[in-house]
């Protein structure tokens, strides 16, 4: 049987399972008991343990953002969500993402966060140039829920550096719940803004069929003109805007007390015009002026449909839950390589010699995986021993495609008379899967009533196969290679947790984490004399391995009666053999290797405090310092270092965000509100790898990024179940870029990407 038919029956073989065995389940589901309570007490629920437990009571560090904090904040994208998390930052352009969280973050091979819908991972694989995660849209879910250090023992590769997980609301099987929101703003020197979105759960037959359904459109518009080089007029005003869809559908069927039966299918879509990146030869940020040169929109689509089946079955003391999956994305978009070819074949640092000139480059990123998961774990919350075992499989099958196309090639290097249509300058199609298959298993035992140890396990067996082709003016002849790399990886995890009183935890943790290893396709022909000098006579190296973390925490959770709670940590975390990016500068290609290693230390603290039934403090605030440790060479012979030892791993060493909610009397009913928030991310004030001078040759034009600090307020009322809003975002109007960039390189003009300049507004949701 093919391997992709094996994925596919094992992803529905977990459910099937499931419910063969539910026919024969006699007893219910126990230990509701604490849930219950806590969700009363006004504790958020997470599933951070793969089990419903008070965050308070969870042993790892974890941020958890409510449904109800969600709307609060004026949360709507993963950008905004990981502006309030402290120790993660996240960057995003036209063409990828990258997450750090605790320092662990790359660019190249497998993901080091896993990004989970429930409880299916959708993280991507980086390939080629091109691509990033699909991150869902903001709107009807239950809370977003961010685990930071590694979480290989449960989560698997991937989560190297930690985990985000977005978790959906579920059919009500007894009452009826909707939501809706609307919402209507503008972006000063930009253009509107507006969403609207409805989400209903019910019982279609009460206690024994429920329905969760949501649809939900937002337009978020533009506010970066794009302008003629040539005359400096405005082509398109406000180009970059984008338009998301979203809809999802989810049955939840009991046909008897203890089976649970959730079909679910998600579907997003996320279109922009152009791209928001600006260039800073024509713009006026101290007078938020945005404007971009490129010859041609940078427009992109990202679509995924992700449908999956969860099944949960009690067993008396025992939970069986199997879980099955398809993801199917397809993320396009255009990046204007003009500018970038004329410079590289030219050597002329100036625009596009005609009005009419562009070069396209056209990028293809395609996901289809199919995960499946079965569990069974203990659910009495009275026994000493509480444990989960499972098995896990996946088949990721990746398409990256990258089509530049030059017509003004032939004219400017051989003085063609006219334009060649079509001239392929770089024609690259790349295909992969990641194949897993893993089983895993923790335990917890109460050694008595307050002290309690941890002990976890996961074994791996990966694969990882490709194929790659490459031609065009670039390449040479043709290049069509293969590789596969396999291994088998084991995480354990280790801990022991002190209950010092009912409210008060205290817990040290020892943990594994891993990403998968891969293989390096054959480049181009022009690329064996840089090869040569840095030691690769032969050619790049071929397979890659993975690399790995150790992460030592130890931590406290807190609650202070009414008056509020806390939650800190302190850790340290030692990454082995990481893969790194080697540029071939000279023939444009790259190869992963495994270079040297690095050490991230800091802290975590979350804070609330009530002073008053009115008032409402927050605060989160983390700090990172990690560093590689190692001075590394790109290859055996290079001249200079790659990375010398002491240089810092990008990312900000402190997040920090504070919140202030403030209640008073308004209409009679629950009230009036007003709220601010305001998230700061520091300056990073030691030198990473690319800014290091003893590293050969560096770009003296490239700068650290700035800090950047952003702060809003709102102002609402409730009358009755609804909740309308006035609200400020960005209010100190602030330009500061978090993305900065060469247009090319050696090309004069830099690209960068700002904070949405201040943007007021309405909100108007209703739930019940």
């Amino acid at each position: 049987m093919s391997t992709r038919r094996s994925a596919k029956f094992f992803a529905a073989g977990t459910a099937l399972a499931a419910l063969v065995m539910a026919d024969a389940a006699l007893a219910q589901a126990a230990g509701t008991e604490g849930e219950t309570a806590a969700e009363s007490s006004g504790e958020i629920i997470v599933t951070a343990t793969r089990k419903s437990e008070s965050i308070n009571k969870v042993p790892l560090s974890v941020s958890a953002l409510s449904r109800e904090a969600l709307d609060s904040r004026g949360i709507r994208n993963f950008s905004d969500v990981i502006r309030q998390t402290p120790g993660v930052s996240f960057e995003k352009s036209n063409t990828t993402t990258n997450i750090a969280i605790r320092g662990v973050n790359s660019s190249v091979g497998a993901a080091t966060t896993g990004i989970y819908i429930d409880d299916v991972p959708i993280q991507i694989r980086q390939l080629g140039y091109g691509g990033g995660n699909a991150y869902p849209v903001v709107f009807d879910l239950d809370r977003v829920e961010v685990l930071r250090g590694p979480q290989g023992t449960l989560f698997g590769a991937g989560s190297e550096g930690g985990t985000v997980r977005f978790i959906t609301q579920q059919p009500s099987l007894d009452t009826l719940k909707v939501y809706g929101r609307a919402e209507a703003s503008a972006t000063q020197h930009g253009a509107a803004n507006g969403e609207g979105g409805v989400s209903v759960s019910a019982p279609l037959v009460a206690g024994k069929l429920g329905i969760a359904a949501s649809g939900y459109y937002r337009r978020d518009g533009g506010y970066v003109d794009r302008i003629s080089s040539f005359t400096n007029k405005v082509v398109q005003k406000n180009a970059n805007s984008t338009d998301s869809y979203v809809a999802r559908v989810a049955l939840t069927w009991q046909p008897v007390d203890n089976v649970k039966i959730t079909p679910a299918v998600f579907y997003q879509n996320v279109e922009a015009a152009d791209s928001g990146e600006s260039w800073e030869k024509y713009s006026n940020y101290d007078k938020h002026v945005f404007r971009n040169a490129n010859q041609l929109p940078e427009t992109s689509k990202d679509r995924f449909t992700l449908t999956s089946l969860n099944v949960s079955v009690g067993l008396g003391a025992v939970d069986l839950i199997a879980v099955g999956s398809y993801f199917d994305r397809r993320q396009s978009f255009v990046q204007d390589y003009t500018n970038f070819d004329q410079t590289l074949f030219t050597g002329v640092n100036a625009l596009p010699f005609f009005p009419e000139q562009n070069a396209p480059s056209d990028f293809v990123v395609a996901q289809k995986n199919w995960t499946g998961e079965l569990r069974l774990q203990s659910s009495n919350a009275a026994s000493p021993l509480t444990w989960v075992l499972g098995g896990f499989y996946s088949h990721a099958k990746q398409t990256s495609i990258q089509v530049v196309t030059d017509p003004y090639l032939p004219v400017y290097l051989f003085g063609g008379p006219s334009p060649v249509a079509g001239f392929s300058v770089y024609d690259q199609n790349a295909v992969s899967t990641d194949e897993q298959a893993a089983l895993f298993g923790q335990v917890t035992y109460k050694l008595t009533d307050k002290l309690s140890v941890l002990a976890g396990l996961r074994y791996s067996h990966t694969v990882f196969t490709i194929r790659s082709i490459a031609q065009g003016f670039v390449v040479g002849p043709l290049v069509d290679d293969r590789g596969r790399q396999s291994e088998n990886p084991i995480t354990p995890k280790f801990g022991i947790n002190f209950q010092a009183t009912p409210d008060t935890l205290l817990y040290a943790s020892a943990s594994r984490g891993f990403r998968v290893g891969g293989y390096n396709p054959q480049v181009g022909t022009f690329c064996g004399s840089e090869l040569a000098s840095i030691g690769y006579p032969g050619g790049r190296p071929t397979n890659f391995k993975s690399d790995s973390v150790w992460s030592y925490e130890v931590g406290v959770k807190s609650r202070f009666g009414g008056l509020g709670s806390v939650q800190a940590s302190v850790y340290q975390i030692d990454w082995n053999d990481i893969q790194q990016a080697v540029a071939l500068n000279s023939c444009g290609f790259q190869f992963t290797n495994n270079l040297g290693k690095a050490r991230s230390r800091g802290f975590d603290l979350q804070l609330e405090v009530r002073p008053t039934n009115r008032l409402t403090l927050q605060a989160e605030i983390g700090y990172v310092d990690a560093k590689f440790r190692d001075t590394v060479f790109g290859g055996p012979t290079a001249a200079a270092p790659f990375v010398s030892k002491g240089d810092a791993v990008l990312g900000a060493p402190w997040t920090a965000s504070f919140h202030a909610q403030y209640d008073f009397d308004a209409f009679r009913a629950k009230g009036g509100y007003i709220r601010s928030d305001f998230d700061y991310r520091s300056k990073q004030s030691k030198l990473p790898p690319y800014l290091n001078p003893g590293n050969g040759a560096i770009d003296p034009a490239l700068t650290l990024p700035p800090a950047v600090a952003f702060w809003s307020a709102r102002l609402g009322v409730k009358p009755g179940n609804f909740d309308i809003s006035l609200f400020v975002n960005n209010i100190l109007d602030k330009s500061t870029w978090t993305r900065r960039e060469r247009a090319s390189n050696p090309f004069e003009f830099f690209r960068r990407e700002t904070l949405r300049p201040r943007t007021f507004g309405v909100t108007a949701s209703y739930r019940y």
